[in-house]
């Protein structure tokens, strides 16, 4: 993340100073039920319970990532909290950001594992994360340390992460043993943490203190605590770490400056905003949130749905499009992702609205889920690369924990390549990331369903005691077509909504082979209202077209080509022969999914960004003549 949260990770913190629902409340039919809560929600994420993951990259991707998290020893990763406590210490040494121990990371492993067994029952991620978690309660109860810090007063991130992962052990894992760790954390995090909240700035001296801090991100798990428990200890803990000096910009009148502040952290504290929402019910946090949305997506994003160049924001003056000159550290890919699909999700549910998707959708193709895997050195694939390539930037690549950090997206040619310690923060978004395609693809009202994500899947779920499942078959988007299959124990009229993604020019509904006439705007749910009977099928097709975007409206011949939510990247040359913009003139297909060749010799072929190996040179943007 930023100089000081590495040098956080390595020296252990010496250098951080510091609309109405149809007038339903959220309380009447969400998966939490509790009435607490006080700011309204139009729709609910299904909070990983019914949906299974059913084919395709993300399934694959999501294996994939299990499988690598249940394979770190459990020895290796209490080693440090063990060895700080003076209790037996078997294991490795975990080395890189996790030298004296795995804070940085450890509670975002416990929230992500609760999560998977919540969405799969898989008992191998629950046992794993209990003993984890057991362990680390054994080290913290001996000496009163949560986590290995010179400077325990500004810790406030690891505590923030660990936080996380006992409320989801609590609430996903159903894990009782959380709830005394979570109280004795919080009161601990009450009498040792920092309350001064300097403000994070890009020019005064306290700025990257404070911003090694990061506080601004603690209230959104202290009121999740508080949302799920009930407990006003959690919810009056989480009132002091508020940021309104930076929420409320966006809302105010004047320029937005928000250039140089740590781009990851200050989207992922909107999410704390949203919390804030909901907790007080006070609508100016949702305008906050909704306003930074738009904020962003008119200044700070790339075509694939990532920001912050050299992990910064920046100013709206052409400085997005000019970072594709010199800045490699184009994107934080996991934490960045992260930041985004809570915010998304949040913004869903709160609103009702379709057009937060997009976002999500961008990242999931273009983002986490065009990551490099996580890299294990007894892995042929990762012993096979080490062999040809050795080192890494001075570094053997056979480090552990090797984890894709950094998105390149630079001008004249990138590659995608490994953060050069092992474990850093993005190993510890990773897993969150992958573990929410579970919860980012459908959503549900008191009378609807809602499919967000077009990805092989399935859900079930209980409308009105009437026992629904609903299967989605694509290989969406290498294809434009989608077929839903609707199955209720017994016949039931409910509304079943696609989100029409903003980019299409084009959408067809049919039912059961008619065609089926309703409203398909851009950014809008096309709403299937009807009775449903076992076995009606729902075949919906979304236009996939090819289309260049500009970076910014100071470079508008600064282009990346798209198809559909996918970036498409060539073979790494520096220029894209294109005729008045027109990619659909001057890209053919070659006969295999999402592959374009263009009708001039000196074009190459283009792919999607998520096909990109490890090293592969390639190219993401281009100036036009």
């Amino acid at each position: 993340m930023t100089s000081t949260r590495r040098e956080f990770v390595r020296n252990g913190a010496a250098a951080m100073a510091a609309s109405q629902m149809l007038s339903h409340r959220v309380s009447a039919w969400s998966a939490t039920g509790q009435s607490r809560i006080a700011g309204t929600r139009q729709l609910v994420a299904f909070e990983y319970e019914g949906v299974r993951l059913t084919g395709g990259m993300l399934k694959s991707q999501w294996q994939r990532t299990r499988d690598f998290y249940l394979g770190i020893p459990d020895d290796d990763i209490l080693k440090g909290f063990r060895k700080r406590s003076a209790l037996p210490a078997p294991g490795q040494d975990m080395g890189g950001w996790c030298e004296h121990d795995t804070a940085v990371a450890f509670g975002q492993w416990l929230s992500g594992m609760a999560r998977i067994y919540k969405a799969s029952g898989d008992d191998r991620l629950k046992d794993k994360a209990l003993l984890l978690m057991q362990g680390w309660g054994e080290a913290f109860a001996r000496d009163n340390k949560p986590y290995f810090s010179d400077a325990l007063m500004s810790s406030h991130y690891p505590f923030d992460k660990t936080i996380c992962g006992l409320v989801d052990m609590q609430h996903y894992a159903e894990a009782a043993n959380a709830t005394p760790l979570l109280e004795r954390l919080t009161e601990w995090g009450i009498a040792n943490l920092a309350h001064d909240k300097h403000p994070a700035s890009a020019t005064d001296p306290s700025g990257p203190v404070a911003e090694g801090a990061e506080w601004y991100t603690l209230s959104e798990n202290l009121y999740r605590a508080y949302e799920y428990t009930g407990d006003s200890r959690y919810r009056d803990f989480g009132d002091v770490w508020r940021y309104p000096q930076y929420w409320g910009r966006f809302t105010g009148f004047g320029p937005i400056d928000i250039h140089g502040l740590h781009a990851y952290s200050h989207v992922n504290t909107l999410s704390s905003a949203a919390m804030t929402y909901a907790v007080t019910g006070d609508p100016e946090y949702l305008k906050a949130i909704i306003a930074a949305y738009d904020y962003f997506q008119h200044t700070q994003v790339y075509a694939t749905g990532g920001y912050g160049p050299g992990e910064q924001l920046v100013a709206d003056d052409g400085t997005l499009g000019s970072s594709l000159e010199i800045e490699g550290n184009t994107f934080e890919t996991p934490c960045g992702s992260w930041a985004v699909f809570k915010l998304g999700r949040y913004l869903i549910e709160f609103t009702g609205e379709a057009r937060y998707g997009d976002w999500i959708e961008k990242l999931v193709y273009n983002g986490i889920g065009a990551a490099l895997p996580m890299a294990d050195r007894t892995n042929p694939f990762f012993n096979d690369i080490w062999s040809r390539h050795g080192w890494n930037g001075g570094i053997q690549v056979a480090e552990r924990g090797k984890t894709f950090y950094y998105a390149d997206y630079r001008l004249g040619g990138a590659r995608k390549d490994y953060y050069y310690a092992g474990w850093p923060c993005c190993s510890g978004t990773y897993i969150q990331d992958v573990a929410d395609y579970h919860n980012l693809i459908y959503f549900k009202g008191p009378d609807s369903v809602c499919v967000n994500l077009f990805v092989p899947s399935e859900v079930n779920w209980d409308f009105a005691g009437n026992r629904v499942k609903l299967t989605q078959e694509t290989s969406y988007p290498e294809s434009e077509h989608v077929l839903l299959t609707i199955e209720p124990e017994h016949k039931a009229t409910f509304a079943l909504k696609l989100r029409v993604p903003e980019w299409t020019q084009g959408a067809s509904i049919k039912i059961n082979g008619e065609r089926f006439t309703t409203s398909i705007r851009p950014g809008n749910w096309a709403v299937v209202r009807r009775e449903w009977a076992a076995g009606d099928r729902l075949e919906y097709t979304i236009s996939l077209q090819l289309r260049t975007v500009p970076i910014d409206r100071q470079h508008p011949n600064r282009i990346a080509v798209m198809y559909g939510p996918v970036v498409l990247v060539q073979e790494q040359t520096p220029t894209l022969t294109l005729g008045k913009l027109d990619p659909q003139a001057d890209l053919k297909p070659t006969g295999k999914p999402l592959s374009f060749v263009g009708s001039h010799a000196q074009t190459q072929v283009m792919e999607p960004f998520y096909r990109i190996g490890f090293g592969r040179p390639y190219s993401m943007y281009f100036d036009l003549a």
